[in-house]
């Protein structure tokens, strides 16, 4: 079966979290390390990753990702944000190692207006270190939604994931998100270009995740405005065909969608999305 889940609190304990997407019928898990917009983390107790471990085996919960917080910026000029950045993912990368995670889903940040070529060489060093300094957690990059000034865009992960060139630096691609930085994925011709293109940047077998949601904003609106599956932009039919496609249809699959009480993914939403994979 394939495996589909949602990002959920972690809040309390992260065994916790392992409840919450049971109660929304999912079978796989996201969750912070922390609060998302906190630079403050810490390393996991040995004995709570052993009972989450346990847990998550016997309720058959997995793969489980961990999404790093919002403030991170990799390509920051300011020594605080890069020091405080690098931080943070590493202490995420470190309790991924703690519990068998299968990646830190990180946003590296804004170039702020220097380019992206200014900012690469700091990328890379950063990234290198943080890979060299923590043991098997990969290091999952996302796709951002087009804005001015993020990092993300399909070329600047090709050029990220074929310099480093380690088994640990993968993909998340976030439906939202391409919708917005001006993929149709209501088409399927779009998609099939889309897959082509990310093989032809050497990127088809770095992916690692699906992030499927909704777009409250226009195609090629550059904002990031998840919405409920089916109440936005992209429509079921295009979130279907973007979940189906066939090069990517062995991929893990996360919900971040607002859900009808503003408090995340509920079962409404999971039960539409487990209908376009026809279960």
């Amino acid at each position: 079966m394939r495996r589909i889940g949602s990002h959920v609190s972690s809040a309390g304990s992260i065994c916790q979290a392992l409840d919450r997407v049971g109660k929304v019928g999912g079978n796989c898990l996201q969750f912070f390390a922390g609060s998302p917009r906190m630079w403050a983390r810490k390393l996991y107790a040995p004995d709570e990753c052993k009972k989450f471990i346990l847990q998550a085996q016997q309720r058959d919960l997995s793969p489980v990702f961990i999404h790093a917080l919002y403030l991170v910026n990799l390509a920051s000029d300011n020594p605080l944000i890069l020091r405080n950045s690098h931080h943070s993912l590493l202490l995420d990368l470190k309790n991924g190692d703690q519990i068998n995670s299968a990646g830190v889903v990180i946003h590296l940040g804004s170039h702020q207006g220097r380019g992206f070529e200014a900012v690469s060489p700091q990328l890379l060093e950063e990234i290198f270190s943080l890979l060299s300094q923590s043991s098997s957690t990969p290091f999952i990059i996302e796709n951002s939604a087009g804005q001015k000034g993020k990092i993300g865009s399909l070329e600047e992960i090709s050029f990220l994931v074929n310099t480093l060139k380690s088994d640990r630096v993968k993909i998340c691609l976030d439906s939202a998100h391409l919708f917005s930085a001006g993929f149709d994925l209501r088409q399927n011709l779009v998609i099939n270009q889309l897959i082509s293109k990310l093989n032809s940047l050497g990127l088809l077998d770095s992916l690692a995740i699906l992030h499927l949601n909704d777009s409250q904003t226009p195609l090629g609106s550059s904002r990031d405005i998840h919405a409920n599956l089916g109440q936005g932009q992209i429509g079921l039919a295009g979130l279907g065909n973007f979940l189906n496609h066939p090069a990517l249809s062995h991929l893990p699959v996360i919900l971040e969608v607002p859900g009808s009480d503003k408090k995340g993914t509920d079962k409404e939403n999971m039960t539409t999305a487990l209908s376009l994979l026809g279960v």
